[in-house]
């Protein structure tokens, strides 16, 4: 018997399926595609770094590096032409005062002192010689004197008796005689008190000049044996050598560098300031050194008025205590407190930005996603963050890191 077959309803056919998914596949990706934002610089938001502004106390600081300056610092230099024969020390050493640290050799200025002392020893005799002849001379010219004393004391004494007898017992020729002798002996006193005085100021001339003479080579003599002496560097002052720039058999000159000697425990922090930042700086200003085995408390002491390759040097006097391992030389960091302002607007300061300035920076938007190139005023600039005077408001992020990669973007996309 014959059945009536029903034809089944069409199925679609399987291309046409794969066409319809792959269709919905590419509509589902334009729509994704089209909500992509491929104008803006994207960023990757691990390598930026992000601040808030806040509103507080901020305490501006500048930081500056340096090293430990000794106070007290003999500097040590050839005084004599010399050749090194001796080297007793080293850096490092300590000393005392009066330490021979080095011996020079040069035998022409040992002759020389030699000479010298013979040649004063020499006019010290000649002294000696001229004081004995010049006694002996005036003892002579005092003995005459005294003769002619006697003689007119004698003339004075007869011309006296015969005035005292009667006229006529001496005859008047013997009595003139009496008288001339007299006047002999007045006049010839006269003379040897006068001769007497011309001597002894002769023989005070000739000593005076004798003295000067002796004095003369005794100075000589004086500078001869300094010399000699300073063939013999000796420490002036207790403390650390730090440097001995000389070695045993080098000839020296006078004024050749020998060394260097400083006490370890007077020390101070010389600071180099860049030339923008000094001009905040104040003596008196509380200043934090970081000897990096401890940190010293100091204030600022001295402030250089000259500007040396951008920076100026700010000598911080060390109040708190100075660790043990303090040197001379040491490289330390300075934190210098320059002042403290109250409920400011401030964020952590990119690295470029100087005190006083207006700057571009990115700040993100509410989504946090996007960041909009904003110009803001900034006052004082801290060691990290910075004033806020305009641009900015509390609770306001910003891109602190470097933007060199996209620091010519007007907006970027972190991602």
């Amino acid at each position: 018997m014959d059945h009536i077959r029903i034809k089944p309803k069409s199925k679609l056919p399987k291309r046409f399926v794969l066409v319809l998914a792959g269709a919905s596949v590419l509509g589902v990706c334009g729509i994704g595609l089209a909500t992509i934002d491929f104008s803006t610089q994207r960023i990757a938001r691990d390598k930026v770094t992000i601040s808030t502004v806040q509103r507080g106390l901020l305490e501006v600081k500048i930081h500056a590096n340096g090293q430990l300056i000794p106070r007290n610092v003999e500097y040590l230099a050839a005084q004599v032409t010399g050749r090194v024969i001796k080297k007793n020390v080293r850096p490092g050493d300590a000393v005392k005062a009066g330490d021979v640290l080095a011996e020079l050799s040069n035998p022409q200025l040992v002759v020389s002192a030699a000479e010298a002392k013979d040649a004063w020893e020499g006019a010290v005799n000649a002294l000696n010689a001229s004081k004995a002849d010049s006694r002996a001379q005036l003892l002579n010219q005092q003995s005459t004197l005294m003769q002619a004393k006697f003689a007119l004391q004698k003339a004075k004494s007869r011309l006296a008796a015969e005035n005292a007898l009667p006229p006529g017992i001496i005859p008047e020729l013997e009595h003139e005689a009496t008288k001339l002798n007299a006047a002999q002996a007045s006049a010839q006193l006269a003379l040897e008190t006068n001769r007497t005085a011309a001597i002894q100021v002769n023989i005070r001339e000739k000593l005076n000049a004798d003295q000067s003479r002796a004095d003369e080579l005794k100075g000589a003599m004086e500078r001869a044996n300094d010399q000699v002496s300073n063939l013999r560097v000796v420490a002036g002052i207790d403390g650390i050598v730090q440097e001995m720039n000389v070695e045993a058999g080098q000839q020296l000159q006078p004024g050749a560098p020998i060394g260097r000697i400083a006490k370890p425990d007077d020390l101070y922090a010389e600071l180099l300031v860049s030339a923008r930042e000094a001009n905040d700086v104040q003596l008196g200003q509380n200043v934090s050194v970081d000897t990096r085995n401890g940190t010293v408390d100091g204030k600022v002491s001295r402030i250089d008025p000259a500007v040396l390759n951008g920076t100026v040097a700010v000598d911080v006097a060390l109040t708190g205590k100075i660790p043990a391992s303090a040197r001379p030389q040491l490289p330390v960091e300075g934190v210098i407190y320059v002042s403290r302002i109250p409920s400011t607007l401030y964020v952590g300061r990119p690295s470029f930005v100087k005190s006083d300035a207006t700057v571009s920076v990115y700040k993100l938007d509410a989504s946090g996603n996007y960041a909009n190139r904003v110009t803001v005023r900034v006052g004082k600039v801290s060691l990290d963050y910075m004033q806020v005077l305009s641009g900015l408001s509390e609770g306001d992020r910003l891109i602190t890191s470097e933007t060199g990669e996209w620091q010519g973007q007007d907006r970027i996309l972190l991602k």
